[in-house]
C-alpha cells in the first residue's frame, strides 16, 4: 500500500514536471543557435561569436538585468560583448542575442575547451521562465609546444609576399594624367586672357586685353576702335578698310565665322569717326570687348 502511494506521488511529480516543461516550451523556445564556423586551431586572442534566437509569447520580456555580464571570464574565456535585439511578430516575440567571446586561456598542448553555458531569464508572464544556451566545445591550440627551451631554434623564415604587376595600372594612370594636362592646357588656351604662353599673344588677344582695361566712357571710344584697327592691320599685313574684308577672309579663312561682325565693326567705326551721334558709351565699349573675344577665339582656332 505504501509502495503504491509512493508510486502515485512520484508519478504525479513527473506529470507536473512534464506539464511544466510543455508549458515552458509553448511560451519560450530556442529557434536557432549559430556557433562559430571554426572549432579547431583556436589560439589565444581569437574572437568567437555565438548567436541564439529565442521565441517567446508576447507577454514575456527578456530580463536585461539577468543577462550575462560583459568582462566576465570563465576558464580563460571572456565575454567581450553582448547585443540583444527584440522584434514583435503578432502574439510572438523574437529575441536575437549575439555573444562575442575572446580566448585568454593558455595550455602547453592542444586541449578541448568550451564556450560556457548561458542562462536567459524571461519575465512578465504568469510564471518565471528561463532558457539555457548549451556549451560549445572547441580545440585550443597553443602557440608553442611545452618543451621549447630556445626560441632561436624555432624561428621560422619570413616569406616575401608575391608582387602585383602594376604596369597596366601605371599605363592607365599615365593616360589619365596626359588627358588631364591636355584638358587643362585647352581650358587655359581658350579662356585665359593673359599672355602666359608664346602662342597666346596674338594681335586680337592683345587687343582684347587692352580693351578690357579701358574705362567705359565716351573719351575712350576712339582708343577702343584704334586697338581693334591696329590688330586687323597687323594680321592683314597692311591697313585694312571695309572694302578689303573679303580679301582678309580669303587670306585668313579662320575668321569666316565672324565676317558679318567684321563688316558691322567697320560700319560702326566709320560712323563713330565721321558722324556725331549720341549713344551709350559703356555699352559701345562692352560690345567691342565681346567682339574682340570672338576675334581672339578665331585667332586661336577654337571658335
Amino acid at each position: 500500500m505504501k509502495n503504491h502511494l509512493l508510486d502515485l506521488i512520484v508519478g504525479g511529480i513527473l506529470l507536473l514536471g512534464i506539464a511544466s516543461a510543455q508549458a515552458q516550451e509553448a511560451d519560450a523556445r530556442i529557434v536557432t543557435i549559430t556557433n562559430p564556423i571554426q572549432s579547431i586551431g583556436i589560439r589565444i586572442g581569437d574572437v568567437m561569436e555565438r548567436k541564439v534566437l529565442i521565441e517567446t509569447s508576447s507577454s514575456y520580456q527578456l530580463s536585461r538585468i539577468a543577462l550575462p555580464m560583459k568582462g566576465v571570464s570563465q576558464y580563460g574565456i571572456e565575454l567581450e560583448d553582448i547585443q540583444v535585439k527584440t522584434t514583435q511578430q503578432g502574439k510572438k516575440a523574437l529575441h536575437e542575442i549575439a555573444l562575442r567571446y575572446q580566448v585568454f586561456a593558455s595550455a602547453s598542448a592542444p586541449v578541448v575547451m568550451q564556450l560556457p553555458t548561458e542562462e536567459f531569464a524571461l519575465t512578465g508572464g504568469p510564471q518565471a521562465l528561463s532558457v539555457r544556451l548549451p556549451v560549445w566545445r572547441f580545440w585550443f591550440s597553443p602557440l608553442v609546444v611545452a618543451n621549447i627551451s630556445i626560441a632561436k631554434d624555432n624561428l621560422q623564415p619570413q616569406y616575401q609576399p608575391p608582387l602585383i604587376d602594376s604596369s597596366a595600372h601605371r599605363s592607365l594612370l599615365a593616360v589619365f594624367f596626359g588627358l588631364l594636362m591636355t584638358g587643362l592646357v585647352g581650358l587655359i588656351y581658350i579662356n585665359v586672357d593673359r599672355r602666359w604662353l608664346p602662342f597666346m599673344g596674338g594681335a586680337f588677344a592683345q587687343a582684347h586685353r587692352n580693351l578690357k582695361k579701358l574705362p567705359r566712357n565716351a573719351a575712350q571710344e576712339k582708343k577702343a576702335l584704334f586697338y581693334l584697327h591696329q590688330a586687323f592691320n597687323k594680321v592683314y599685313g597692311a591697313n585694312l578698310f571695309a572694302p578689303d574684308v573679303a580679301r582678309f577672309i580669303e587670306a585668313h579663312p579662320g575668321f569666316a565665322k565672324v565676317k558679318s561682325g567684321i563688316e558691322t565693326f567697320f560700319e560702326k567705326s566709320n560712323k563713330s569717326l565721321f558722324a556725331h551721334e549720341t549713344r551709350d558709351s559703356a555699352q559701345f565699349i562692352n560690345d567691342l570687348i565681346a567682339f574682340s573675344k570672338n576675334l581672339r577665339d578665331c585667332e586661336r582656332g577654337v571658335a
